[in-house]
């Protein structure tokens, strides 16, 4: 539901999803979770859901709707829109690379969900308007004596890191300052510094801030967390200007993504930020685009688990939700999580990955995988080693 990547237990009976818990983890949420991530999952169970593909409000095999799907979208180049939700797995992600650079090449694609904020520099180096290579991590903030929060309202963009802001206040005395137009829950904490400015004027308050008496002798570590303002902020400009407050001060940054795998995404090449007015074909891998269908769209197809206007009209393949799921998200500040589905993908359904190799053999690309999990060795092997390097860890689905 949002980039921070809680750790949950769902528990599940009878193949019902009936209740999802916080699983304790210390780096990230500490044992928290927000009501977003405790209660938004009714989806799941909905009597409605779909169990098989449709062709124009018509059942269809499997076989016949990606056919179908494909002879829709095939060699439409530019003309194709792809949709793609906030939660796709970096699995899925990952076979959308592969199609985006072979038969679906100079497609359109649209994530929604996501800020502007760019992916992290690949490397030391960092150019203008670039976020660093390396960015601050979450159960850092616990130990930061000032904090600064821009662009963003915590509490409504990723919960548990306003939590922990509110720890870090309430516990451990840190000072906060928030550059940010509009009021926000932090307020209530006296000696909150608000400076509340104008959209689209974020990074001259943050260049500002270097002489702030509170910035001047921080007494101990700085954290610069940081959003988009929904849009509102030069995003480049606001980057550089958070990047040169972090080493004016001796600071660290966070970008404060908000897609729930945006980070992944970004990564996978696959987050892109096109508008998809135009095109004559339209692919959604999830619900269709937050902005309705363009009224250019000639085909639509989508990858759906609930009925939704429109669908009458496409070609509908049945999808899997978060609770019978395989794969992996990466967190926004960079720690990849795998998916325990405690429920097994009930038949006809098919998992993503299947579904997009399926789709890619009606394409002309051969994607030859038993699993979700030789599609996390090659992307494993793809990946550039890094420094230092990480901390193993336990990979493997929960069904085979």
């Amino acid at each position: 539901k949002c980039a921070v990547g809680c750790s949950v237990t769902l528990w599940q009976r009878r193949g019902q999803l009936v209740r999802v818990t916080s699983h304790e983890n210390d780096d990230i949420d500490e044992g928290w979770i927000c009501d977003r991530g405790r209660f938004d999952y009714t989806d799941v169970n909905d009597p409605s859901r779909l169990r098989t593909p449709s062709i124009k409000g018509a059942r269809a095999t499997w076989a016949d709707a990606i056919n179908a799907v494909a002879g829709g979208i095939k060699g439409k180049g530019a003309k194709l829109g792809v949709s793609l939700p906030q939660d796709i797995t970096n699995e899925e992600a990952f076979l959308f690379r592969k199609l985006l650079d072979g038969p679906l090449k100079g497609a359109k694609v649209k994530m929604h969900g996501r800020t502007a904020i760019p992916a992290p520099a690949n490397g030391a180096g960092r150019a203008q308007g670039a976020l660093p290579a390396s960015l601050m991590h979450i159960r850092e903030i616990d130990d930061a004596r000032v904090i600064v929060v821009v662009a963003s309202d915590l509490e409504h963009d990723v919960p548990i890191i306003d939590l922990r802001v509110k720890k870090a206040i309430s516990k451990r005395g840190a000072k906060l300052i928030v550059v940010y137009p509009d009021s926000v829950d932090l307020d209530r904490h006296p000696g909150t510094v608000h400076i509340r400015n104008a959209p689209g004027s974020a990074a001259a308050e943050v260049r500002k801030l270097a002489s702030h008496e509170l910035l001047r002798d921080p007494g101990g570590p700085v954290a610069i967390l940081f959003g988009d303002g929904y849009g509102g902020e030069d995003i480049d400009d606001l980057a550089s200007a958070c990047g040169d407050l972090a080493r004016k001060v001796g600071g660290k940054e966070m970008a404060l993504y908000r897609a729930t795998n945006e980070r992944g995404a970004l990564a996978a090449g696959v987050a892109g930020w096109d508008k998809l007015d135009g095109v004559e074909a339209l692919f959604s891998w999830g619900p269709p685009p937050t902005a309705g269908i363009p009224k250019s769209v000639k085909f639509s197809a989508s990858w759906d688990h609930l009925p939704r206007a429109g669908h009458e009209a496409a070609v509908v393949l049945p999808a899997t939700t978060f609770a019978e799921r395989q794969g992996s998200y990466t967190n926004l500040e960079g720690t990849v999580q795998f998916l325990r589905p405690p429920i097994p993908v009930p038949a006809p359904l098919k998992e993503g990955w299947e579904v997009l190799c399926e789709l890619a053999a009606a394409l002309g690309l051969h994607l030859d995988y038993a699993g979700v999990v030789p599609i996390q060795r090659e992307m494993a092997l793809q990946t550039p080693d890094l420094e230092p390097a990480p901390p193993p860890v336990l990979v493997g689905p929960a069904h085979p």
